[in-house]
Formats: structure tokens, sequence, C-alpha cells
């Protein structure tokens, strides 16, 4: 039987970060900005899609050029 480690939380937030930093380290994308939402602390949520899919965004007060 093999035993898989447990991971925290953080443990495994950074992981998936490295993961997709590493798999997507300069990305340009193409497509509709909607449910563009700025939030009075600063972050802002938004929507990035398609004819076909989406993907949920934020960009951090402390990363926005605002």
């Amino acid at each position: 039987m093999t035993f898989r480690p447990i991971l925290t939380i953080s443990q495994l937030t950074s992981q998936i970060k490295d993961c997709l930093e590493g798999g997507f380290p300069d990305v340009w994308v193409e497509g509709e900005l909607s449910n563009y939402k700025s939030q009075p602390s600063g972050h802002t949520y938004f929507t990035l899609k398609d004819a076909e899919s989406s993907i949920r965004g934020v960009v951090f007060r402390s990363y926005s050029r605002f």
C-alpha cells in the first residue's frame, strides 16, 4: 500500500501556483470581459469568456495599477 502525504492548504496552493506559473509563464488571451466588479477592498473580479468557455479571474489590490 502506498501512502500519500497529507498536505496543508498552504502547501497545496503553493504546489498549484508553481504548476500553473511554470506551465503558463506568459499567456495572452482573446475573449470577452464580463461580470467586472470592483470591490471596496480594492480587488477586482471578472469573467473572461468566448463562445464555448469561461474562466473567472481576480486582480488583487496589491497588483492593481489603477
